[in-house]
């Protein structure tokens, strides 16, 4: 039976060809949906886990990054005077955000920015990313300097010690980092807060003030109580800030999701209307089986057999294809157990493709089969 399935595939060698590439497309498509929905997670969850145990303050109902957001220079010195008893003043810092070139997708909110921090707070802001050539510190008279991450880096072509505009300024590039796994620290171009305050005309204003607590089990309580004494102020935890991201995630995971089930589809038309024609090609072989004894059951088989041969010969290669996509995107590479869901996909999708031709196939008469011509 397995014989007789790769001999009728072989028999029609150009159309299953066609055949496979499409499955390979249909299941790569798949296969890239999924990589793309687990690049999403693993940026979002990267860049929030660097807010374990931080409070957020910005302007009311910005989003993150804040560049829409303004707060005056004076409210966020207030606001760390005011809570020392809570806030660790050594770990807490204002930030400036400037998105300097927008993302290039709707849902990601930029694909180069600049964020501006004062000397001696960088720790807070890059943790444990390392440099690649340079420096990852500012010196206490920094002036029109940026430290760049790995990829703005190559956005703006920056060499150590050479000039690049930003804004139309000319600052001078002390330090390239190595890649992180916060996303938001990749694209930047960092610089210090009196800088960034030049350079985007945004003198006496911060956009946020990253607060660390002192006791992490107060944290709701600092919360509240920022929240009560500053109405008109946005007050965010990383909890908050989880939630809000996985709002903004449901249009463009609704999106995927759809990509994924349009491309089901287009594999079960793709392999029904492949089979529908073999086996109408085949009407007069099948009677001549048929009336030489074949049972039903075995030429339901033959064909259920020849569409899943022809779903594994597409969905292999097309599922391992997912991998490279994973290295271009820089996420982590899909697990064999990943690989055979995908592969799964297929699967699925040609066993419920055979049905119709496999039962079409089974009901030809062997004396109407034997004058079809």
């Amino acid at each position: 039976m397995i014989l007789m399935a790769f001999k009728n595939i072989f028999s029609r060698g150009l159309r299953s060809i066609l055949c496979v590439v499409a499955i390979m497309v249909c299941v790569y498509l798949n296969g890239t949906t999924a990589t793309m929905n687990k690049w999403m997670y693993e940026s979002m969850t990267s860049e929030l886990a660097k807010y374990m145990g931080k409070i957020y303050v910005q302007q009311g109902a910005s989003s993150y990054p804040p560049f829409d957001s303004t707060i005056t220079e004076s409210t966020a010195q207030k606001i760390l005077s005011e809570n020392t008893e809570d806030i660790n003043l050594d770990e807490s810092t204002p930030l400036i955000f400037i998105r300097t070139e927008r993302g290039m997708m709707p849902f990601m909110p930029a694909n180069a920015m600049t964020i501006g921090l004062p000397q001696g707070k960088e720790e807070i802001l890059l943790g444990n990313v390392m440099v690649d050539t340079g420096v990852n510190r500012f010196s206490e008279n920094a002036g029109k300097v940026v430290i760049l991450g790995e990829l703005a880096a190559q956005n703006y072509k920056g060499k150590i010690n050479q000039d690049i505009l930003i804004n139309n300024q000319a600052l001078r590039v002390i330090g390239i980092l190595k890649h992180s796994s916060m996303e938001s620290v990749n694209m930047s171009a960092i610089v210090t807060l009196a800088t960034a305050q030049n350079v985007f005309a945004k003198e006496n204003t911060v956009s946020a003030l990253l607060l660390t607590v002192k006791d992490v089990n107060k944290l709701k309580d600092v919360s509240e109580k920022l929240k009560s004494k500053y109405p008109l102020l946005g007050i965010t935890t990383q909890e908050d800030m989880q939630k809000d991201a996985e709002k903004v995630m449901e249009m463009p995971m609704m999106y995927m999701k759809m990509m994924s089930v349009t491309a089901f589809v287009v594999l079960i038309i793709v392999l029904m209307s492949t089979m529908i024609m073999a086996v109408m090609e085949r009407t007069k072989e099948i009677g001549t089986l048929r009336a030489i004894g074949m049972q039903k059951g075995q030429i339901i088989s033959t064909i259920s057999l020849e569409i899943l041969i022809l779903t594994l010969m597409g969905g292999i290669p097309g599922a391992l294809l997912a991998i490279p996509m994973a290295q271009l995107m820089e996420t982590s590479l899909p697990t064999f157990w990943q690989l055979g869901k995908i592969v799964l996909f297929a699967v699925v999708g040609g066993l419920i493709s055979a049905f119709i031709p496999a039962f079409k196939a089974a009901r030809i008469e062997p004396v109407e089969a034997l004058r079809y011509e």
